[in-house]
C-alpha cells in the first residue's frame, strides 16, 4: 500500500509502502464490506476491543482490514539516518514507523500503540542511561525519561500539532526532506480522497466512550477530528467547539449526523458504551435508526496523532463512507 515515492539521503528512489500509507492505495480500491454487518468472525482485534467480531452493540466494526503489522514504511536504508534510537517518548513513534526506521529503535520508555504493529511493540523498555542508543529522542512530556536516559534530543509533541512534531522528528532523525514529502503525500491524498467521497455533503459525529464513564460527543481537538476538518467534511453544530460535549441523562442530541464514528476507550469504557447503545434513547437516533453508526480503533484514530494514525483514520473514513453510500 503505496503513500509516497520518495529518495534516501543516498540519491536511490524507493517506494514507502505501510501504514502511514494506506490511504492512498484505498482510495482507488474496491471498498470494504466493514460496514455491511457481515457475521463471520475475523482473527483481528482493535486496541479497545478484544470480541472477534464484526459488530459490536449494533454498529458495525470498521478498519478491520488495516494489518497492524504492516503499518509500518519499509525500512528505511539510508545511511544518514542513526542507526540505533532509543525513544523517551512512545508517541514518537508513529513518525519513526512513518520513516521507516522501526527496525533501529532499540530501546523504548513505555510502550508502543497497538496499531503500529508488533514489531515496535516487542521493542526493549529503556532502563538506565542509553548507552547503546545513537539517538535518544524525546518531548516535553518525557521529562523523567530524558533525564533517565540523557542527552536527550527533544521535539514537540505530536499532541501539539502532529505535522510539525513529525517534521522535527524527520529533521532530528536527518532525513528531513522524506519527512516534507511524507507530509505532502498525506495532503495528495487527503485532496484526492475528499474528491471521491464527496467529502462536504457529509455530516459526521464522533463519539466516544471513556474509561470513567462518560459519553463524549467530541469537538475538534482529536487527530480524527482533524483528519475530518482536512477533508472539509461538516460536523453536527454540536461539535463545532474545541471541547467535547458530555452526553447526559438520555439526551444524547449532540451525538446525530448523517453518520456516527464511535469508539470506546479500554475495556470499562466498551461496557459502558455498550450499555448507552443498546438504550432507547441511543436507539432511536436518526444515524442509529439508519443502521449508520460504525465502531473505530480508538487507539489510531484518539491517538497523539503522527502520518500512520492520520493515514489510517483517512482510510477508515473513506472506506466506510462509500461503503455506507
Amino acid at each position: 500500500m503505496t503513500w509516497y515515492d520518495g529518495a534516501d539521503r543516498t540519491g536511490r528512489t524507493r517506494r514507502t509502502v505501510g501504514a502511514a500509507v494506506v490511504a492512498l492505495t484505498l482510495v482507488g480500491a474496491a471498498a470494504l464490506s466493514a460496514c455491511g454487518g457481515g457475521d463471520e468472525p475475523l482473527e483481528r482485534t482493535m486496541s479497545s476491543v478484544a470480541e472477534t467480531t464484526t459488530r459490536l452493540a449494533s454498529a458495525d466494526i470498521i478498519g478491520l482490514d488495516r494489518d497492524p503489522n504492516a503499518a509500518c514504511a519499509a525500512p528505511n536504508r539510508s545511511t544518514a539516518a542513526p542507526a540505533r534510537i532509543v525513544v523517551a517518548d512512545p508517541t514518537l513513534l508513529d513518525g519513526l514507523c512513518a520513516l521507516g526506521l522501526q527496525d533501529r529503535v532499540v530501546a523504548v520508555a513505555g510502550t508502543a500503540a497497538p496499531y503500529l504493529g508488533t514489531q515496535l511493540g516487542a521493542v526493549p523498555r529503556a532502563a538506565g542511561p542509553a548507552r547503546a542508543g545513537d539517538l535518544v529522542l524525546g518531548t516535553a512530556d518525557s521529562r523523567a525519561a530524558n533525564a533517565q536516559l540523557g542527552n536527550a534530543t527533544v521535539v514537540a509533541a505530536p499532541a501539539a500539532g502532529w505535522r510539525a512534531s513529525f517534521q522535527a522528528v524527520a529533521d532530528a532523525v536527518r532525513l528531513p526532506a522524506l519527512g516534507r514529502t511524507i507530509l505532502a503525500g498525506y495532503q495528495r491524498s487527503v485532496a484526492s480522497t475528499a474528491t471521491s467521497i464527496d467529502a462536504t455533503h457529509n455530516m459526521i459525529s464522533l463519539v466516544r466512550f471513556t474509561a470513567d464513564s462518560k459519553a463524549l460527543a467530541e469537538g475538534t481537538a482529536p487527530l480524527c477530528a482533524q483528519v475530518l476538518a482536512d477533508l472539509g467534511i461538516e460536523r453536527p453544530a454540536a461539535q463545532t467547539g474545541r471541547a467535547p460535549v458530555a452526553l447526559t441523562g438520555s439526551d444524547f442530541s449532540a451525538a446525530d449526523g448523517d453518520l456516527i464514528y464511535v469508539s470506546y476507550q479500554g475495556p470499562q469504557g466498551q461496557a459502558f458504551g455498550m450499555r448507552v447503545m443498546e438504550s432507547g434513547p441511543w436507539l432511536s437516533l436518526r444515524a442509529v435508526s439508519a443502521k449508520r453508526q460504525l465502531l473505530v480503533d480508538d487507539g489510531a484514530w484518539y491517538s497523539p496523532g503522527g502520518p500512520v494514525a492520520a493515514g489510517a483514520v483517512l482510510h477508515d473514513v473513506a472506506n466506510s463512507i462509500r461503503s455506507s453510500s
